[in-house]
């Protein structure tokens, strides 16, 4: 229907189509009564996702109108459901009451209705719809002249950073945060955004800052670029649209120096599932192997810990620091790791009670939470020597006596969610209030006595006085008894007549229900007074709470590494200035903890790169080992610059300034890319960001195209990273003739991973040794994976051609020309049969009958493999 001349609508529709320009692309939360309804296209959406009945509301100009609705009371639910699925949506409630509407404009007056909130999945504050140990990004790209930066703000605890970055670095500050939103002015290539949002300009940014602050220089803030002030103005702006009148919870902004953390791009992160497995979720992943926190708040700060490690080695060494204190002192870490388990999260309930969606619980956590913060630092003041960290961080955990003690008089020991019903405010808070209160309880006392006076007057023992938000108290009775109180002289009053029932009012009752209800709406108000007092004196203190969270957290994050080294066995990294990398009996800790599940043993290898071996060449077959060696030694570098112990017997590390990880590749088709394009666009960036201070490891470069250029690209690729980049590289390669650069490459080493054969069965040693590997091991490998019997036996017919033309030419091609490639496939020549070795190894007389049984069932399996 045509949706642009409301004269013919009615006006409830008229409204509706009004507030729903308003809302755009977000469907529309139309409150009605205890409803939120949805009509035309947003209730078939919302239906389609909720699984929720799709009505329809009579006709609009001839057309039906669809619709759906959802109770208020349970409207997070379905909110929940609808931003997980990708939607925003527009929250319109009733901005007056009936009464007012009826004084303003009459009997039929249409109640006023105004969009209260836009939710998106970047600004979600409530507890239901966000996780607990996840952060929740909102990120603005903003640009001046040709420089770009990002905005990014977490509304549901305060973070707020500013992040200069060059073009190239945008996807890989976007993959650290991992932003539930991201926004723009106008579209950014390769990058997936919401964008024509208003307020992204570094004049209106700054304006915006320094009124939100209250500063009126930016020097406080570290003097941000132009790029930055513009991301910061429409992140703000977009604030502003979509949380409407309500307030949101930032701290001062902080401006990330990128050289002062590993720079991972999101290949690498990928690679190296860091914060998430392959399969896209939180198990499997490094994180979730390395997480030991018990407090929401810890869990937030490790993931951006692991997710961002340093590069400045004595912020790292403070922190190691602090880790290692906790793990050398169990008692205390033990401790410590009980009063934080039961901590309230203090950040979100504060974010909360600062937008102005916060309840008498939120006041409760925040008194127990900074309660429980002043006594773990009294528990923590004995260090004696206290690592510089811990002592820097104690002083915040203290500091809220006064707010403190103002919570625990005022407030009962768990309030509850719903202030409406009140009960929040402890008894001795306020007279006042306690006098209100014994005078409603006395109401109620008294209007229970009448109940029993009437009965006893009337006879009529169904006789009740009940209440509801129409009539108020009342008297009811069963309709069989309703003559007895419709004589005049009774002292009843008839109110209303239903189809069992028969209800009254009286003198008594009346002069009771308005004692008891001007005694409770007068108590209710002067409670939600004290509760609006409590919450604006928390929103003064917002800045020194968030800290104190902030605090709590890096408490959390210390105590759980300690716990994690302690079970795996893991030690304390050694960080060196000089680009070095020497690490003893290294492990794959998801690799390590998954083999374990299953009772295997995970085999440790050492690995040293310095001056003179700055570059591993890896040889070795498939499934030996070669990618989980070279993951878990980036990895080792990673925790170790998180702050972390590491899965080795030693480690001495020379600080990363950039981790790249190549390791396996797949097609990216939405953009066009193929399985080598993608390797081939990884290794060019690769190429073109390392320095002589990064970590590369790369695996395989050159597999997905023909022998012949895929040899010649490790070729150059190798060359490119010993002689111009010089960085610490491990290569992992199936090109053998790779090896020959070990003549003329003096930082080049030759490495294998070790594997034999027995008895015809491939045998996967899981070992690096010095030195290249003797063959590749292909075809056992395909053994190993159940290739036919006959296909094995042609492959290694061709094989023996291949190597017998290079052998004799120096190249694969004379093999090639020698091979009947498209003829029928020769007989391979006769060769040691399996079933006659199998034969020669039995033993009947050592035999018992159940093994000469098995041995038996072996045999028939050869022969029929031989047959095959």
């Amino acid at each position: 229907m045509a949706r642009d001349d409301t004269s013919k609508m009615t006006p409830m529709m008229a409204q509706y189509f009004g507030l729903k320009e308003e809302a755009g692309d977000a469907l529309l939360f139309y409150r009605m009564g205890d409803f939120f309804e949805l009509f035309f296209e947003d209730a078939e959406v919302a239906s389609a996702c909720l699984d929720i009945a799709l009505t329809k509301r009579g006709k609009e100009k001839g057309e039906d109108v669809p619709m759906c609705g959802v109770p208020v009371h349970a409207a997070e639910t379905y909110l929940a459901k609808l931003i997980r699925a990708g939607h925003r949506v527009a929250i319109a409630e009733q901005v007056e009451t009936p009464a007012e509407a009826k004084a303003r404009d009459g009997s039929k007056a249409l109640v006023r209705r105004a969009i209260i909130r836009l939710v998106t999945p970047g600004t979600l504050t409530e507890e239901s719809l966000l996780e607990s140990g996840s952060a929740n990004w909102l990120a603005a790209i903003g640009k001046a002249g040709g420089d770009y930066a990002i905005a990014a703000c977490d509304i549901s605890t305060g973070r707020f950073e500013l992040i200069a970055c060059a073009p190239g670095d945008l996807r890989a500050e976007l993959a650290r945060l991992d932003p539930a939103e991201t926004i723009a002015a106008e579209p950014v290539a390769g990058i997936e955004a919401r964008w024509g949002h208003d307020g992204f300009d570094s004049a209106r940014g700054e304006a915006a800052l320094k009124a939100r602050f209250g500063i009126r220089s930016m020097d406080g803030f570290g003097s941000p670029t132009r790029a930055e002030l513009a991301a910061a103005g429409g992140l703000l702006a977009y604030l502003d649209a979509t949380q409407k009148e309500a307030a949101s919870f930032l701290a001062a902004p902080r401006r990330i120096e990128r050289a002062r953390r590993m720079a991972i791009d999101p290949a690498t992160r990928d690679s190296l599932e860091i914060t998430r497995s392959a399969q896209g979720g939180y198990k499997g992943s490094l994180l979730h192997n390395l997480d030991r926190c018990v407090s929401a708040g810890g869990k937030r700060r490790l993931a951006e810990d692991v997710a961002a490690p340093l590069t400045d080695r004595a912020a790292i060494e403070r922190r190691l620091a602090l880790v290692q204190h906790f793990a050398e002192d169990q008692l205390t870490r033990e401790d410590v790791r009980r009063r934080l388990k039961a901590m309230p999260d203090i950040a979100r309930a504060l974010a909360r009670l600062v937008a102005g969606r916060g309840n008498p619980r939120d006041l409760g956590l925040l008194r127990d939470g900074l309660d429980a913060a002043r006594n773990l630092a009294t528990e923590l003041d004995g260090a004696d020597p206290a690592p510089d960290l811990l002592a820097s961080l104690l002083p915040d955990c203290r500091g809220h006596d006064e707010l403190i003690d103002l919570f625990a008089s005022a407030l009962v020991a768990t309030p509850p969610i719903d202030a409406a019903k009140g009960g929040a405010i402890a008894p001795g808070f306020d007279p006042e209030l306690d006098r209100l209160r014994e005078t409603a309880a006395g109401g109620r006392k008294a209007i229970a006595a009448l109940e029993s006076k009437y009965r006893e007057a009337t006879g009529i023992s169904a006789l009740k006085i009940r209440h509801n938000n129409v009539l108020g108290y009342h008297i009811e009775v069963p309709a069989k008894h309703a003559p007895k109180l419709m004589d005049e002289g009774s002292g009843f009053t008839h109110r209303q007549t239903m189809a069992n029932a028969v209800r009254f009012n009286s003198p008594d009752l009346h002069e009771e229900a308005r004692a008891l209800t001007e005694a409770g709406a007068e108590a209710l108000a002067r409670e939600h007074k004290h509760l609006a007092d409590l919450t604006d004196r928390a929103v003064a203190d917002a800045a020194r709470l968030a800290v104190t969270a902030e605090a709590v957290a890096r408490i959390d994050v210390a105590a759980a590494l300690a716990a994690r080294a302690i079970e795996g066995g893991w030690t304390l990294p050694h960080l060196l200035d000089q680009p070095c990398l020497e690490i003893e009996g290294g492990r794959h800790p998801v690799v390590e903890a998954a083999l374990e599940a299953e009772g295997d043993r995970f085999v440790a290898n050492d690995c040293a790169l310095g001056p003179p071996d700055r570059l591993w060449l890896i040889t070795g077959p498939n499934m030996g080992g070669k990618s989980t060696f070279l993951r878990q030694v980036a990895l080792v570098c990673l925790l170790a610059q998180s702050g972390s112990y590491v899965p080795a017997s030693s480690a001495r590390i020379g600080v990363v300034d950039r981790l790249f990880s190549r390791v396996g590749a797949s097609d990216n088709l939405a953009r066009g890319r193929s399985t080598f394009m993608v390797e081939m666009v990884e290794t060019a960036a690769i190429l073109a960001q390392a320095t002589k201070d990064s970590l590369v490891i790369l695996d395989e470069i050159g597999r997905g195209t023909s022998t012949y250029d895929g040899l010649a690209i490790a070729w150059g690729v190798v060359e490119a990273m010993h002689d111009d980049i010089k960085a610490r590289t491990l290569f992992a390669t199936h090109y053998h003739e790779l090896t020959r650069l070990a003549d003329r490459l003096d930082a080049l080493s030759l490495h294998h991973v070790r594997a034999r054969e027995y008895k015809g069965e491939l045998v996967l040693l899981h070992e690096v040794a010095d030195g290249p590997a003797d063959r590749s091991y292909g075809i056992a490998v395909a053994k190993l994976a159940g290739l036919p019997p006959k296909l094995l036996k042609r492959a290694r017919a061709v094989l023996a051609k291949l190597e017998e033309g290079r052998e004799a030419t120096g190249g694969i091609a004379a093999g090639l020309d020698s091979l009947p490639l498209f003829a029928a496939a020769p007989e391979a020549e006769p060769g040691p049969s399996p079933l006659a070795e199998a034969l020669a190894d039995l033993d009947p007389d050592a035999m018992s009958p159940r093994e000469a049984l098995d041995a038996l069932y072996r045999l028939k399996k050869l022969a029929d493999e031989d047959a095959g």
